[in-house]
Order: structure tokens, then sequence, then C-alpha cells
């Protein structure tokens, strides 16, 4: 419309076929995550009715339209009241400053060629829940930044860090930083992961792809490929089901190696 902000007509477009540097913020749970992470947006939207107000302190204001409105700029009849257009932060693809300032024991997410938009989300949410510093994701794979990763990780994305670069590149920066890097992974050559030798210092757990796994670049530069013992058949769970998994195994471990008496 000849009336709106040019960030409305921006958001139409990246709600349609979004690319960097936007991200689309659907519900007032993303754009608050959004807001309190200090991302830089460029617009809110919300319905006349909704009387939800951005926190006092961001500055930020709220184009307020009638429903019908946002149904027509989201391209489907939209129920959650709030939209908003957020730009990626400066340092999204700088893995190398981030490997250097985590903790000497940091635990980061490494997904190289993860498909899936809703476990990319769902995997930054586990990571968030469980200790992990940091999610990397290939470029390779399915950005993080998409919208239905942005709704599965339940603000989880404006918590901790997230990175996209390529998947040389970040094997690059894990082994510089010294990560001993554990493989989710299945079949022969495998360890359980609740029998794995994890040293202590910084850990990577790297899940591969839905369909392919790791791959033979992936399983090559891991010091430990380990899987998860299963019944009735089963032999791999869901890419975001197993890092959940995986995180708390290593979380376990870590506390119970703290608490043990020498």
């Amino acid at each position: 419309m000849e009336d709106d902000p040019d960030w409305v007509e921006q958001l139409r477009v990246q709600i349609r076929g979004r690319k960097d540097p936007w991200v689309v913020l659907e519900g007032r749970h993303a754009v608050e995550a959004a807001v309190a992470g200090w991302w830089d947006l460029a617009g809110i939207l919300a319905t006349e009715g909704s009387g939800w107000e951005p926190p006092e302190w961001s500055g930020l204001e709220v184009l307020r339209k009638p429903s019908d409105y946002l149904d027509a700029v989201a391209g489907y009849r939209f129920h959650r009241g709030v939209l908003g257009l957020a730009k990626l932060p400066d340092e999204t693809e700088d893995v190398a400053g981030l490997m250097a300032e985590v903790e000497a024991d940091a635990l980061v997410v490494i997904c190289p060629r993860l498909a899936d938009a809703s476990n990319a989300g769902a995997i930054i949410r586990n990571a968030a829940a469980l200790g992990a510093k940091a999610v990397i994701f290939g470029k390779e794979g399915v950005s993080p930044f998409e919208r239905k990763s942005v709704r599965a990780s339940s603000g989880a994305l404006f918590r901790i860090p997230v990175r996209v670069a390529d998947g040389g590149q970040i094997l690059r920066c894990l082994k510089t930083a010294g990560f001993q890097m554990i493989g989710a992974a299945v079949g022969e050559g495998t360890r359980r992961i609740d029998r794995a030798e994890i040293e202590p210092g910084r850990v990577a757990v790297i899940v591969g792809s839905e369909e392919e796994g790791l791959g033979s670049f992936w399983e090559a530069a891991c010091d430990e490929l380990t899987h998860l013992p299963m019944d009735s058949g089963m032999d791999s769970l869901n890419a975001a089901a197993a890092s959940a998994i995986f995180l708390w195994e290593i979380r376990r471990r870590r506390q119970e190696s703290v608490e043990r008496p020498d």
C-alpha cells in the first residue's frame, strides 16, 4: 500500500522468501526475545485490539492495523497479533571470534548440513536449555533464521550465540580452539554416548543431516563417534531429539565428575 513504511513492504517480501540479513518475527514472544537480545528491529506490526506494547526502554513504536491487514501482510490468516522484522547481528558469520571467547569448558553444537528448519530451531532450544554456549550451522544446510526455525526455537535463537559459516571454516575454528568433537552417528565403529570418553575442556557435539548423517568429511574429523542405544529395531532418532539426549548425557557426566569426591 502506498502509505506503508518501507519496512512493511520488506516484511511482505521476506515472509514469502526470506533472505539475509532479514529475520521475520511471528508473535509477541519472538519480538520480545529479539528486543531483549538487542537485535536491530526495522519495525513492529500489531493488531489494533492486541493491547501489546514493546518494553518502554526499547524506544520502539508499534504500527497498529486491523487484523485483516496483518493477514494480508502475512499472506495467510494470522492469529498471533504481532509481526516484526529484524536484521541479523553483524557477528553472525564470526565463528573464529566466538570460539576464541567461549569458556575453557564450553559445550557447543555443530550442525553442518541440517535440512529441516524446525529441527534447527528445536536444536537451538535444546542447546539453550541444556547448557550449550552456542550453535553453529553450516552454509551447506538450512538457515537457522528461517521462520520455522525462529518459531521452533521459542526465543532461544536470541538468547545464545548462533552462527552460520562454511563447513571447512567451522572445522578449522574448532581445531584451533581445542574442541573435542563428539559425532552423533550410527553403525559400526561407534560407541554408546554413555560410554564415550568425554575429556575435560571444550566439547563440540556434531549433528549430521536428517537423511545422510555426518558424512565422511565430518566422521573423519570427529575425535569420537557415538550413538544412542535403541530398542525395537530402530537405529536413529529425529536430529533434534537426539541432540537433546547427547547434550543431557554430556552435562550429566560433567556434573558427576564435579560432584564425585577425590
